[in-house]
């Protein structure tokens, strides 16, 4: 039998064809999707496995020394940046304006942003010992630019975390191994309130009335870690006490607040996302000692009772 449009037989075979490949299309292209939905989703499975390399945090280190030391040798006052982003070329986006920055920076015309290439940034000599400029500054992963690198004192109040309850206790965690274990921020106080033994790594667990206390005399730089925004007068306290100019405490909330002046929504495909700084990939970072399997997430069951920590983080937390 000959192929003719006009024969019965063919309009036959056509129409199986058609209904083979669009058969086909209906389970090939769900199955492409899962997969490919299911390789992102996984990275929250294994992204505290690999150990985190010692010279990224020594080549950062020489970035933040050599922006004080440019600004030192120019008798220029640095003022700080909220964000920086270190690649190729390192952008800051200052706490306050500044137009007439040293050499090798360029601003823009608002004075907002400082920018210069690395190679230049490099050149740098560094004569002066470390400051504790920035002990709060951490970084938070990786966009397309570079590192992303925020001053959490700098944004003058709390940083919440929303989204995946695994993703959120994945961020904190890098967030409280760097500021324990990075040079520029090795001394910093790490004070908890909520957060379970062990869930974070070593840190001083306390209840909300010594948090108050601690963030209150300013004594040193330091980072507050709550399971949640305490309410009433405590938590609003604690909110005008970290918005403080010149203050040297940072505050990171574990759960969403209305009292928050940032929130990261932490994603399990290893991306946060936030008005402040778009999408940046939090897997990008490893811990200073992989976890594996183990840790337990942040609870997000009963609120904390103001005043006093719960008993399960009571004490302070071993290494």
């Amino acid at each position: 039998m000959s192929w003719s449009f006009v024969h019965p037989v063919s309009h036959l075979v056509l129409s199986v064809a058609a209904l083979l490949f669009l058969a086909t299309l209906a389970f090939v292209v769900p199955t492409i999707i899962a997969l490919r939905r299911r390789t992102a989703t996984e990275a929250i499975a294994w992204a505290d496995v690999p150990q985190r390399e010692a010279g990224a945090a020594w080549a950062t280190d020489r970035v933040l020394r050599s922006v004080e030391a440019s600004c030192r040798a120019a008798g220029v006052g640095f003022p700080g940046f909220v964000r920086a982003v270190v690649g190729t070329t390192v952008r800051l986006d200052l706490a306050s304006p500044t137009v007439a920055p040293p050499e090798p920076w360029s601003t823009t015309p608002d004075g907002r942003s400082w920018s210069a290439p690395m190679w230049a940034l490099q050149a740098i000599p560094l004569t002066a010992a470390p400051s504790s400029g920035f002990a709060t500054v951490v970084g938070l992963g990786g966009d397309t630019d570079g590192a992303v690198l925020v001053d959490l004192r700098q944004v003058g109040g709390f940083v919440a975390l929303g989204g995946d309850a695994t993703a959120r206790t994945a961020v904190a965690r890098r967030i409280t191994d760097q500021v324990r274990t990075d040079p520029w921020s090795v001394g910093t106080t790490v004070l908890t309130v909520g957060v379970a033994d062990g869930t974070l790594g070593a840190a001083s667990s306390v209840s909300v009335a010594e948090a108050v206390a601690a963030v209150t005399a300013d004594a040193t730089p330091g980072l507050l870690v709550v399971r949640e925004v305490p309410g009433g007068a405590d938590g609003r306290e604690l909110a005008r006490l970290l918005e403080r100019p010149g203050g040297r405490w940072a505050g990171l909330a574990l759960r969403p607040s209305s009292l928050a002046r940032w929130t990261l929504d932490c994603r399990r495909d290893g991306t946060l996302v936030s008005d402040e700084l778009g999408a940046v990939r939090w897997v990008d970072l490893a811990l200073t000692a992989p976890l594996g399997a183990s840790g337990a997430d942040v609870d997000d069951s009963a609120p904390i009772a103001a005043g006093v920590a719960p008993v399960a983080a009571v004490g302070e937390a071993r290494a």
